[in-house]
C-alpha cells in the first residue's frame, strides 16, 4: 500500500512545497482535523517508517560520502527495501543513473549522452532484475520511486527537468545483452 502511494505523496508534496511556499494546505489543514504543515505532514510519515527519510541539503548532488554515485540516504532506502541481489544492484544502478542525470552538463552533448546511455543501461538492467507477472510493475515502481527521491527539492527538480529538455527531440536505443554494471 505504501509503495502505491509513494508517486502520488512525492508529486502532492512537492506541488504542495512548491505551490503553497511551504505554508497549510488548501482550507488549512493538511489531513481530517489536521492543521500541520506539510513539512510536518513529511516529517511525521518519515518517523512513523511510512516515508524514507530523505537528505534535503541545499545543493545539487546531495551527499554521496563514499562517492559510489548515489545520495547516501537513497542509498540506505535500496538496502533497506531489497533484499534480493539482483534487484538491490539495479535500484543502485538506477539511482546512479538518475544521479548523473541531474549533475550532467546540460549543455555538453557528449556528456548528456553519456548521461541518457547509463539510464538505457538501468532501464534494461532493471528489466531482467524484476522477473515474472509483476516484474514490469515492480520495475515501474522501483523507478519512480527513484526518480521522485533523487528530484526531492526544487533545485534537483529543476535540474531534472533540465536535462528531460535537453534530451527532448533526441534519439536513443536500448542496449542490448548485459546491461547490468
Amino acid at each position: 500500500m505504501i509503495e502505491k502511494c509513494y508517486t502520488g505523496l512525492f508529486a502532492l508534496i512537492a506541488l504542495a512545497l512548491t505551490g503553497c511556499g511551504g505554508g497549510s494546505m488548501a482550507g488549512g489543514t493538511s489531513g481530517a482535523g489536521s492543521s500541520r504543515t506539510p513539512q510536518e505532514e513529511i516529517a511525521l510519515l518519515e518517523a512513523n517508517g511510512e516515508l524514507p527519510v530523505l537528505e534535503r541539503e541545499p545543493t545539487l548532488g546531495g551527499i554521496d560520502a563514499n562517492a559510489n554515485g548515489v545520495r547516501d540516504d537513497i542509498e540506505r532506502y535500496i538496502e533497506k527495501k531489497y533484499a534480493e541481489p539482483a534487484q538491490r544492484k539495479a535500484a543502485m544502478q538506477t539511482a546512479r543513473a538518475l544521479q548523473q542525470m541531474l549533475l550532467v552538463d546540460k549543455k555538453d552533448t557528449v556528456a548528456l549522452d553519456a548521461a541518457s546511455e547509463a539510464g538505457s543501461r538501468a532501464i534494461v538492467c532493471a528489466k531482467s532484475a524484476f522477473p515474472g507477472s509483476d516484474g514490469a510493475a515492480a520495475h515501474h515502481r522501483m523507478s519512480t520511486d527513484l526518480e521522485s527521491m533523487t528530484s526531492n527539492t526544487k533545485t534537483r527538480l529543476l535540474a531534472y527537468l533540465a536535462y528531460n529538455k535537453a534530451r527532448s527531440g533526441t534519439v536513443s536505443t536500448m542496449p542490448r545483452g548485459d546491461t547490468c554494471d
